[in-house]
This record gives structure tokens, sequence and C-alpha cells, in this order.
């Protein structure tokens, strides 16, 4: 039987998941590029990737219902708990792994996590004041629906904070706009991220050994990892892919 993307990309991640369940963070993290790219420890990976989080979702408002897509081991979810804890928070990804360890995580009565495909968000429409995805959109499939049901789901002004991995020739302005949004802020964030990989390329090139996976898996777990030499970083630092992140409002 072929496996779909969706169904291929599910497995790979409950795999990862199960290999190590202590990593909290998947992103790529945010450096300040005038900084020395010397190679940090573990603590600094972790702050870089919490920073990313720091910088997208600064305009968020004080309370309210938000919804996270692609909240992978629930690090954005710590950082909405710990700085903002009036939010009620949904979290949905793909991978039932992810679910499951989000859901192990944070016990607080504040906080839910399923499963779900970003093309089909299971959720009531007009239920959210704020939305965010962070680093996933890259990922799905149909990303004309995705923007479509996190239209659907917030209510009329509620925002909708996004970050991820375009092609230079394929930003998507007017494709979100076509969806009901309105653009407030929109910043291309490339040269701190590339910063950031730089910086812990050995970290995430460990990590990606310690999984154990099969050698096939390789390059898209370099990638996935944003290690120096891999397709990723080395699109993102040559410019042929762009990082961007959106504030943006439903109308």
């Amino acid at each position: 039987m072929t496996l779909t993307v969706i169904e291929a990309l599910q497995r790979l991640y409950d795999s990862i998941a199960r290999r190590n369940r202590e990593l909290a963070y998947l992103n790529f993290g945010y450096a300040d590029p005038t900084e020395p790219a010397t190679q940090g420890d573990d603590a600094d990976l972790e702050r870089l990737c919490r920073r990313l989080y720091e910088v997208v979702l600064a305009a968020l408002p004080a309370s309210g219902r938000v919804l996270e897509i692609g909240c992978g081991r629930g690090g954005g979810a710590a950082y909405l708990i710990g700085t903002r804890p009036t939010w009620s928070y949904l979290g949905l990804d793909l991978s039932l792994e992810h679910a499951r360890a989000c859901g192990r995580r944070f016990l607080s009565g504040s906080a839910h996590f399923a499963v779900a495909d970003a093309a089909r968000l299971p959720v009531p429409s007009a239920r959210f004041d704020a939305a965010l995805s962070i680093e996933a959109c890259h990922h799905f499939e149909d990303s004309d629906a995705f923007y479509g049901e996190v239209a659907r789901a917030l209510r009329p002004g509620g925002c909708f904070l996004l970050a991820g991995i375009w092609t230079s020739g394929d930003v998507p302005g007017e494709r979100i706009e076509r969806h009901g949004f309105r653009i407030l802020e929109g910043s291309d964030i490339t040269a701190n991220v590339v910063a950031s990989l730089a910086r812990t390329s050995a970290l995430r090139g460990r990590l990606v050994d310690s999984l154990g996976l099969p050698d096939r898996f390789r390059p898209f777990l370099m990638s996935w990892a944003g290690v120096r030499g891999s397709g990723s970083y080395e699109e993102l630092a040559a410019g042929e892919r762009l990082y961007l992140r959106y504030r943006l409002l439903r109308a």
C-alpha cells in the first residue's frame, strides 16, 4: 500500500517522538545574526527555540481562546501557559505521539491537545480569539485549505500569528488575504533563523544521530533539524527559501 504524504509524515514524526521523549522544541530558533556563530550547549538550543516563540507571539493579546496548529512537542504550549496563564489553549498536531506527549506534560485544565489535519480542523466556527502556527505550514499539502480553516475557526477581529518557510518566489501574502485576513505586519527573519541554526548545528546533528533511524531517512532528518549542509539550511542561507512571520487580522 502506498502511503500519502500526510500518512508518511505522521508515521515518521511518531517514530521520532517515541525515540526521544524529552525534546520539547522542534523549531529552528531565532538569534541575533551579529553575534558570533559559536556552537552553543543544550540550554542555548532551548533558549533560541523559545526565543522564536517570543518574537512571533509578542503581539498576542492578554487572554482568550487560542488555537495552535502544529503544536509539536508542546514548546508553544509551555510558553503560552507560562506567560499568559489566563488563555484557554487547544493544540492540534498530525502526530498522535506528539499529542500524547503534550497531554502527559501539561495537566492544566486550560490546555488540551488532539490529532488533526491542518486542512480539516475539528473545531467549531468562530470559536477562537487567536490562532498560531510556527514552522509547520511548509509541511501542509493544501496551504489554501489551511488558511481557510484558520479563518473559519477565528472570530471576526481575531488574530493569526504565522511563521514558516516559503520559497523566495512564492511568498503567501496575497493568498492569505484571499481567505479573509488583513496583514498587519510581515517581516523576513531568515537571517535570524540561519544564525540560530549555525550556532546549534552540531547539537542538531547529534540529535539526529541519537534517533537511530535507518540511513534512508537521514537526508530528511538533517533537513528537518536544520543542520548546516542540509537542504533546508543551505536553501535558507542562500536566500532560495525565506523564513517569514506574519501578524494577521481576521476580517
